[in-house]
């Protein structure tokens, strides 16, 4: 029975925090490298070293009980404190290593304001020791991932900012309006647009809909959280939609989709950069922060 924590009970704990938010024993062992019937040894164990059940496995599937909940959540919180002592250890030696895990809308890559490349590039020269986790995410999963400090940074655009959070304005990017070949409207003349009579590829991240002021087509039938689906809804030829133009680029060259009523229905996103507000940020968030800012203001300067 568990008096006192040792490096072998973190060790299990982290199996279990592991096992717990892949959803089971299967999931789990590819992130732990290690095969199911260990996975299942360390669990019996963690169980053993606890005195309760922590989860439960059959034909209904892997769930946790109730105690196995509470265990998870405290656990969770046990390591996080840990991962913070080591962290700020090194930061007093001068050292700036760990992780940094950072998510971003999907097709930043080719615009001009965000240089994508050059942050990374100098992440590397300023943190060498430090290891870098990219992901693409919509922006809501960001935010919560921010909250529960699953993720260092997130770059979005962020519709509604959440309590908790901190946002930093780092650039805008147009959106065009295009419609692919085959539309009705892609061999119209000017004059003979009438936009809302025409279903339109929405972002599920704004709720299905345009923003205030923009145009209203009487059918929202096909939503995407990602530029490759609206992409592929405008190519269909049975949706108009908005693309950034490095999106469009090469399928404007390949006489694809062509734009739609110029600078009328093109709009201006601005992406932000969201971090914890409030909570101790790590050297590493400090010094990416500081990159990512100072990139973005020698672009728009």
């Amino acid at each position: 029975m568990l008096t006192s924590l040792s490096s072998p009970d973190l060790h299990l704990l982290r199996v279990f925090v592991t096992v717990a938010e892949f959803g089971g024993f299967s999931r789990a062992q590819i992130a732990l490298n290690v095969s199911q019937s260990t996975i299942s040894t360390q669990m019996i164990d963690l169980e053993t070293r606890l005195g309760m059940r922590l989860c439960r496995r059959g034909r209904a599937g892997f769930a946790l009980t109730e105690e196995g909940q509470e265990i998870y959540q405290i656990a969770k919180a046990l390591l996080g404190n840990c991962e913070d002592f080591v962290g700020r250890v090194k930061e007093i030696r001068g050292e700036v290593s760990g992780e940094l895990r950072i998510a971003t809308a999907d097709a930043l890559l080719g615009n001009p304001e965000f240089p994508y490349a050059r942050l990374l590039s100098e992440l590397r020269e300023q943190m060498p020791a430090v290891s870098l986790r990219l992901s693409v995410l919509e922006p809501l999963e960001i935010e919560r991932q921010v909250l529960e400090q699953k993720l260092h940074l997130g770059i979005h655009t962020f519709p509604n900012h959440a309590p908790g959070l901190r946002y930093v304005h780092l650039f805008g990017e147009r959106q065009d309006l295009y419609c692919g070949k085959g539309h009705p409207l892609f061999d119209a003349a000017p004059g003979d647009i009438d936009i809302d009579a025409f279903d339109y590829v929405s972002r599920t991240y704004y709720g299905g809909v345009l923003r205030p002021g923009q145009m209203r087509p009487q059918q929202n039938s096909i939503h995407s959280g990602n530029m490759e689906g609206v992409a592929a809804a405008i190519l269909s030829g049975k949706f108009i939609g908005h693309l950034p133009r490095q999106s469009a680029a090469t399928l404007l060259e390949a006489g694809a989709i062509k734009p739609i009523g110029a600078d009328r229905y093109s709009y201006e996103t601005s992406f932000e950069a969201v971090l914890p507000a409030g909570a101790r940020l790590s050297r590493a968030q400090k010094i990416l922060e500081e990159i990512l800012t100072k990139l973005c203001k020698e672009i728009s300067a």
